[in-house]
């Protein structure tokens, strides 16, 4: 039996439509990362899922239990063992961080424990205008976990976290989560977020599924523009066939298999190199800015944005450092270009 099931679940605010015809199944302990641009029905699915709105259409199930059906909550918020962290956090400002897991937690001892989980043994006295942006996240975390949830729903965690603080909290997060074998739908605009934590996408655009799968599988086989996007798997481009199993680009002749006379590629960060302008082959193109984007990885280390003839620009990587904007460069496509389906 799937924790959580939603069947053809839609919320329109009159004649706005936020959600449309969302079927989605999640099981024990499995992890899913919302993924879509602003307004595309992310945070409208938090507030179904957690009993907080009612559906226009459809039905939301928990544990084997109808929990909303079309305009009608028909188990409590309280009642469906699920945690919803906002964006905001809604933390109390005139309660410690001791005081707030103790008002969810069954006693004091578990809230002190639970304070430990997250690192915050050390500050059960504080108010929340004490504590860093950090230390606010882990106490919603904690106070989250105080309701035993088997669901914990999560909205941008990590907004307005620097760089070192947010990896570091993400991963104790995970840890959290194992540890717990607690579910999560975590909405993120972030895709380090989303292939960190989950093991699942769903990708939403204007309230309808563009994709959902395991991320393995989409990371593998994107199928689609929206999937390269949410997922910065790389860019697309425009080709025509040139010959069996070859097409032609901007960036010059690349291998595919399956092409058609016109179609779109996905081309990976690792397949577009930019060559020496004296080197033979690729495709001449004039460097517009560089970038470094990878240290660790001694053969992607360096990004250029680069312009061909006709002024488009596009991304390929390299090695060695690229000269300087404004000098001439060539960009040659390695290895098999996928076919997108749209």
């Amino acid at each position: 039996m799937a924790l959580l099931l939603t069947r053809k679940l839609s919320r329109r605010f009159g004649a706005a439509v936020a959600l449309d015809g969302l079927d989605l199944a999640l099981e024990e302990g499995e992890r899913l990362a919302v993924l879509g641009p602003s307004g595309s029905g992310k945070t409208t699915l938090l507030r179904l899922i957690a009993g907080l709105d009612p559906p226009s259409d459809g039905e939301v199930e928990i544990a084997g239990r109808v929990a909303s059906r079309a305009d009608t909550i028909a188990l409590a918020p309280e009642k469906r063992q699920v945690a919803l962290v906002f964006q905001g956090l809604a933390l109390f400002p005139h309660m410690t961080a001791l005081e707030q897991v103790r008002f969810v937690a069954s006693d004091a001892r578990r809230a002190l424990e639970l304070l430990a989980s997250v690192g915050l043994e050390k500050r059960p006295g504080a108010l929340p205008d004490q504590l860093s942006g950090g230390e606010r996240q882990r106490l919603a975390l904690a106070r989250a976990l105080a309701q035993k949830p088997r669901l914990l729903l999560l909205d941008e965690p990590f907004a307005n976290l620097d760089p070192t603080l947010h990896g570091s909290l993400r991963d104790e997060l995970k840890d959290l989560l194992e540890r717990t074998r607690t579910a999560l739908v975590v909405v993120t605009h972030e895709r380090e977020d989303a292939l960190a934590l989950a093991s699942r996408v769903l990708l939403l655009e204007g309230g309808r599924v563009a994709a959902q799968g395991p991320i393995d599988d989409l990371v593998a086989h994107p199928g689609s523009r929206a999937v390269v996007r949410a997922l910065g798997l790389g860019f697309v481009l425009e080709a025509t066939a040139a010959g069996a199993d070859e097409v032609e680009t901007p960036l010059g002749r690349a291998r595919a298999r399956h092409a058609t006379e016109r179609m779109t590629v996905l081309v990976r960060p690792e397949q577009a190199r930019v060559l020496p302008e004296e080197e033979l082959g690729g495709t001449p193109v004039e460097v517009v800015s560089v970038e470094l984007v990878a240290p660790e990885a001694p053969a992607l280390r360096h990004e250029a944005r680069v312009r061909v003839a006709s002024g488009e620009i596009y991304a390929a990587r390299a090695a060695a450092p690229v000269p300087r904007p404004g000098a001439r460069v060539r960009v040659r496509l390695e290895g098999e270009l996928e076919v997108l389906e749209r």
